[in-house]
């Protein structure tokens, strides 16, 4: 009769066939969990009641710069560092100007940058200038152009596969 001898187990290849299955399980989790927490979008507000309150006057804003038949178009350079923005409307042209750029998710993507105003002025339009950081490649960007002052404020989405310019007209939330 011959005896086998057994191995010890960790020589054995059964026990880490059936280990593998749950190690890689293991690790997939944890690589998960690094590249959600990398990449977290900034989409929830801490203190939505604040917000809320905000909104109201943002709506004022926006009433604000209808009344006072705002438009703005925005040019941004083919580069995505630079862009130029004509005003009409009935507002204070020595009053200084933002543009700012929101990032659908990342906060820290976004930017504000003041207008100079140029000499050229071309019938009610004034013409702006802004050179600002490199835009990073998205989909789409919240754009508004607002007084320092906040009295009012134009916004809307800029598509940017659809090319690089952006008309901005006030809300009419009336009509809604």
């Amino acid at each position: 009769m011959s005896e086998r001898q057994s191995k010890v187990w960790y020589k054995e290849p059964w026990p880490w066939i059936l280990m593998a299955g749950p190690m890689i399980v293991v690790i997939a989790g944890l690589s998960t969990f690094y590249i959600a927490k990398t990449n977290m979008a900034d989409l929830v507000s801490d203190d939505y009641y604040k917000e809320g309150k905000y909104i109201d006057l943002n709506l004022k804003r926006d009433r604000e710069a209808l009344k006072r038949n705002m438009a703005a178009q925005v040019l941004v350079s083919p580069e995505g560092n630079s862009a130029k923005v004509f005003v009409s409307g009935d507002f204070d042209r020595s009053t200084p100007l933002k543009l700012v750029f929101l990032h659908p998710a990342k906060k820290e993507q976004d930017q504000t940058v003041e207008l100079s105003a140029d000499q050229a002025v071309s019938g009610d339009k004034a013409l702006y200038s802004a050179a600002f950081r490199t835009l990073p490649k998205t989909q789409h960007w919240y754009v508004r152009v607002e007084d320092a002052a906040g009295v009012w404020r134009l916004d809307d989405k800029w598509i940017v596969s659809q090319g690089h310019a952006v008309n901005l007209q006030p809300k009419d939330y009336a009509k809604k």
